[in-house]
């Protein structure tokens, strides 16, 4: 099927994309975010990762987004600031059959895998959204790959624009970030600006520079501007689906398997600390949970009692979103919680993210073995109180919410 041909039923997928965008506008607290082995997880698929770029695209409010694989997971057991990229993004979209499979086994409800290279496509094949289409800057990959990624997008007449391009080279990301490099992409005037830098340098690259960017989308897909300029086939359909997509990425790319075996070594360490300790306790089953703040001298507590699952999630969402108004540090008392799952940690996980851009932090007391092992198991090793202890006194090797 060429890239003009209509896809099939086009109309029904527009519909679903217009239909899903209004729900997407809201905080971080109504996300319904996930915690996949210590990272936050959305559980989206490409429609609604379409809606959101939309939604931001129409409204020009900011869209971060990751699309984080086992090198992303590998990269953020070692690199606290590579899991703080993770966690600042305003989606995070699973990329890799091994995420989904570990989710499948820790009941987080991720279908299938979003690789960034998925959404884009589905961008480019899709009618233009609202009367145009929509506007791309290439910054990055390799020697001649986004000048070639610009010319195959506007030959296609589809549902993206390419505006401009930039190949930076080799260098740090501050002589990447210069005034003069973010006035020519600036000046293109673009929706969406994909990074293509190496996964570490291009997040720390958006990180540093997405509030000087004029474009409301950004992310980091570096083979997608090698895919698109045509300098590295994308594997078959059928290889997509059968979870060897690296496999051929290495007969494309033979110096991947260095990450890839790196990348494995990794995640089989990860399967047996964080988790083998997870089976079978992440699940919390159905009942009541209520969250009550109390705002104090220096501090915000929330006490947090019952069944903390999905399906009662209401109190936590708004006692969280209540204190990372306040801006203070937070004692999370778990003393009455009986139950907690991945979808409780993922609104854990948010408010730690609210928190550290206020220099605020996360400490936890009362929990019982079974949930103060999910929180270690997750990596989320907030400092730990007595009852009633006030100054917080950091234990070797435990991670603070703010770094």
């Amino acid at each position: 099927m060429s890239m003009s041909d209509p896809l099939p039923n086009q109309s029904a997928q527009v519909s679903d994309v217009e239909s899903a965008v209004a729900p997407l506008r809201r905080d971080d607290f109504d996300r319904d975010v996930w915690c996949l082995m210590g990272l936050a997880v959305d559980a989206a698929d490409i429609t609604r990762a379409v809606a959101a770029i939309d939604d931001a695209v129409r409204t020009r409010r900011k869209l971060s987004f990751v699309t984080p694989n086992v090198n992303f997971l590998a990269r953020a057991m070692k690199d606290e600031g590579a899991r703080r990229d993770i966690l600042n993004a305003d989606l995070s979209l699973a990329d890799g059959a091994p995420l989904v499979a570990m989710a499948k086994m820790l009941g987080v409800p991720l279908k299938s895998r979003v690789a960034g290279s998925d959404l884009f496509e589905a961008l480019r094949r899709r009618p233009a959204f609202a009367g145009r289409p929509l506007k791309v800057f290439f910054f990055g990959g390799r020697p001649g790959a986004a000048e070639a990624a610009f010319s195959a997008i506007n030959r296609e007449k589809g549902g993206v624009e390419a505006v401009g391009w930039h190949n930076p080279g080799f260098g740090d990301v501050e002589s990447m970030s210069s005034d003069e490099v973010l006035a020519k992409i600036n000046a293109t005037e673009p929706d969406f600006v994909m990074v293509a830098l190496g996964a570490a340098k291009g997040q720390a690259w958006i990180e540093r520079n997405k509030d000087r960017l004029t474009a409301p989308v950004t992310a980091h897909l570096g083979a997608v501007v090698d895919f698109t300029a045509g300098g590295v086939a994308r594997a078959p359909v059928w290889v997509q689906r059968s979870g060897f997509e690296w496999l051929w990425r290495i007969k494309e790319e033979p110096s991947l398997w260095r990450r890839y075996f790196s990348d494995g070594i990794a995640l089989a360490g990860l399967a047996l600390t964080g988790l083998a300790p997870q089976l079978g306790k992440g699940r919390a089953p159905g009942g009541k949970a209520d969250a009550a703040l109390t705002p104090a001298a220096g501090e915000s507590i929330i006490r947090l009692s019952g069944v903390l699952g999905q399906g009662a999630l209401q109190p936590v969402r708004e006692a969280f979103r209540a204190a990372a108004a306040r801006g203070l540090p937070v004692r999370l008392d778990l003393a009455g919680a009986t139950a907690v799952d991945c979808a409780f940690l993922g609104q854990v996980l948010m408010l730690e993210k609210h928190l550290a851009q206020r220099g605020a932090e996360i400490s936890l007391t009362g929990a019982n073995r079974r949930i103060g092992s999910l929180f270690r198991a997750n990596r989320m090793n907030y400092a730990r109180l007595a009852d009633g202890e006030q100054a917080v006194s950091q234990e070797p090797g435990l991670r603070k919410a703010a770094l």
